[in-house]
């Protein structure tokens, strides 16, 4: 599957969305979380909790910093213990920028079972997730793609 041709993605604040990414990062004890909308161009962030600066008031990175693009171009959910192990993003920029170390990301669908961005949970550190955490992610998620269906 590729990455959803250019489109205007707003890199605006949505408050539903910063809302769930707060929960998520409340349930699954992560310092960082996202909800992410993926395009060729980028990704941008209608909900994020604890990005630091730039990147949170840009509310969005380029593909370079990107894992969620893997989530979108697979349909799946990507789980990553140790980034700097793992090959699929062991030369992502966020690494180094962002201090993505451990990622957990589940699709994000349209109504018509597209795959546009992710809902993702981030440590600074390596990290086993638990099946609890993978279940919570993907049932935010799917909140997060019941907010999209009614927008």
């Amino acid at each position: 599957m590729d990455l959803p041709p250019r489109t205007p993605l707003p890199a605006v604040a949505v408050p539903v969305f910063d809302w769930l990414a707060q929960s998520v990062a409340r349930q699954l004890h992560v310092p960082v979380a996202l909800v992410s909308l993926v395009d060729v161009a980028g990704q941008v962030f209608p909900g994020l909790f604890g990005l630091p600066e730039p990147w949170a008031s840009e509310r969005a990175t380029p593909l370079s910093h990107s894992f969620c693009q893997h989530v979108v171009t697979s349909g799946l959910p990507l789980v990553v213990a140790n980034a700097n192990d793992n090959l699929l993003v062991a030369d992502n920029l966020a690494i180094m920028d962002l201090g993505v170390i451990a990622y957990a990301g589940v699709p994000l669908q349209t109504d018509a079972g597209l795959t546009v961005g992710s809902v993702c949970a981030i440590d600074h550190r390596p990290r086993q997730w638990t099946d609890t955490e993978l279940d919570d992610l993907t049932q935010i998620a799917a909140e997060c793609s019941a907010e999209l269906h009614s927008a």
